[in-house]
């Protein structure tokens, strides 16, 4: 679970980490102002807040009660990691692929928006998870995109895990001036996989193997599998038939 888990965060921690950010002073009093702000929240809403910071590569976790609930503690730790692991690794595995989708769009929406309305919008999305004894949690994600830096490279990232009923809400992106959804149209995904990716990616759900594929697109078997492993990176899948079902959800399959 944790080889897998880290495969399918390749693609999100190449796009938030790849850069040369921009950090000044100012950027670091903004992050420890975040760091109370979160404990705020891990308190305000019996919540676990978890603050990465993009440019450091690290991440500043407030378990609070549900924390001891998720048999996690109760407790504040500094990790060398934009990924809270331990929570990752009490997510129910059917509920991964929804997490991906839906976190892959986020960024991609959050990306196309104008600097000062990026950090006008969250996402939140139900999943389920194991608490301490083994039993299942309903819980509310929530993403915040903190802080940008003048190339619109993201930053400082909160997210918030908190106790939920089944579903309560919908799951979508929100603008928070006026909790509104955004509209899935309004999200653009059609570029995260190129026309032949998501050709190669349509014949193995069809149950055709590398060597057929290359025969049919006349390219070389080792050029299939490249293009193979670009489409697990992109989608942080770890195996073929979790590919296909993110990129069901994404609407990438069949638009060619």
């Amino acid at each position: 679970m944790a080889s897998k888990q880290k495969t399918e965060r390749e693609e999100l921690n190449r796009q938030l980490l790849n850069h040369e950010f921009s950090c000044d002073n100012e950027f670091f009093a903004l992050y420890n102002n975040a760091k109370t702000v979160a404990r705020h929240y891990c308190v305000a809403e019996n919540a676990v807040a978890v603050l990465s910071n993009m440019p450091l590569a690290t991440s500043y976790i407030c378990y609070g009660h549900l924390g001891e609930r998720l048999g996690l503690g109760n407790a504040t730790e500094e990790v060398e990691s934009i990924w809270e692991k331990k929570l990752m690794d009490r997510i129910h595995p059917d509920d991964m692929v929804e997490k991906i989708a839906w976190e892959l769009q986020f960024l991609s929406f959050v990306n196309e928006q104008p600097a000062e309305q990026k950090s006008d919008y969250y996402l939140q999305h139900f999943i389920r998870m194991r608490d301490a004894q083994g039993l299942v949690l309903n819980v509310r994600h929530r993403i915040f995109y903190l802080d940008h830096d003048a190339r619109g490279n993201v930053r400082i990232t909160l997210c918030l895990y908190t106790a939920a009923h089944q579903h309560s809400g919908a799951s979508g992106i929100v603008r928070s001036l006026d909790d509104t959804l955004v509209s899935h149209s309004s999200i653009n995904m059609q570029t995260l996989l190129t026309a032949r990716e998501r050709e190669i990616l349509e014949l193995t759900g069809q149950g055709k193997a590398s060597k057929q594929i290359a025969e049919l697109l006349h390219i070389s078997i080792n050029t299939v599998n490249n293009h193979r492993q670009h489409i697990m990176r992109k989608l942080l899948c770890q195996n073929t038939a979790e590919a296909i079902a993110v990129a069901g959800k994404l609407g990438l399959l069949g638009t060619r």
